[in-house]
């Protein structure tokens, strides 16, 4: 097993503490998504999802049974690649845990964490189907405007099920940083207490995260097509999952 341990001291840019702990958050987020590759309608919500991930592609991997998982900049993760735990100390300090039974991966992640490249995710893109050049030019405007009106009217009749679930994952993110830098005197606080992603599941439409912290395993699920969106099943003795619960329906999800 390969660790490594790495502090990131912000202390002189304070203003940048919070741009980078998103970054890592997401990375980490990304390279533990996964879902069960008989369930069709799963695979095929997992593919949309990854697909609005700039430099995310998905990959399948038996563990008995058939899984998908992301494949971030050419690199394929799954179960076994890489876990990361991360604190915030005080003063704009935030330390990353970095383990794997792959000696690279630990480089690896080190690596994506600390360059200078954004990560984007919910991105969107327009695929516009070319007219044959057989068609005559009135022909071609003509389908053009079909086309087009078909295209709005699809838009507006479906909810866009991903961009709720990237705004649920923004606010999880923004909840957790809220929680890791509140004053240890609060009750509620995760300030000097390592927070793990151990695992992103999605099943149809709903994105099962399991959180530990500090030993104990937090359960969330998040839900854009329902009203809540947020419901947590299992939570620790401090109400973790019900802190990052409330935070999130306080941000409205944003």
């Amino acid at each position: 097993m390969a660790i490594e341990v790495v502090n990131y001291d912000f202390s002189d840019h304070p203003d940048q503490f919070q741009h980078y702990f998103k970054k890592i958050m997401k990375l980490i987020i990304i390279s533990k998504l996964n879902c069960i590759g008989t369930n069709q309608s799963s695979v095929d919500y997992f593919v949309r999802l990854v697909n609005r991930i700039s430099g995310c592609n998905h990959h399948y991997i038996r563990y008995g049974r058939l899984m998908l998982f992301t494949k971030f900049m050419g690199h394929e993760f799954n179960y076994h690649t890489v876990n990361v735990s991360l604190k915030i100390l005080e003063n704009n300090v935030l330390e990353l845990s970095i383990e794997s039974i792959i000696q690279d991966f630990v480089k690896i992640f080190d690596t994506l964490s600390s360059d200078t490249r954004e990560i984007y995710w919910n991105i969107t893109e327009k695929i516009v189907n070319e007219v044959s050049s057989s068609e005559s030019e009135s022909q071609s405007s003509e389908k053009h405007e079909i086309k087009n009106n078909q295209v709005e009217n699809n838009q507006t009749k479906r909810t866009d099920y991903e961009a709720i679930t990237f705004s649920l994952l923004e606010s999880f993110i923004n909840a957790l940083y809220f929680l890791m830098n509140l004053s240890m005197k609060d009750k509620s606080s995760l300030m000097n207490i390592y927070v793990e992603i151990k695992d992103i599941s999605l099943t149809r439409r709903i994105l099962t995260v399991e959180v530990m912290v500090d030993d104990e395993i937090v359960i969330i699920d998040l839900n854009p097509k329902t009203k809540d969106k947020v419901s947590i099943t299992l939570d620790d003795d401090k109400y973790t999952g019900k802190a990052i619960k409330s935070l999130m329906i306080q941000n409205n999800f944003k």
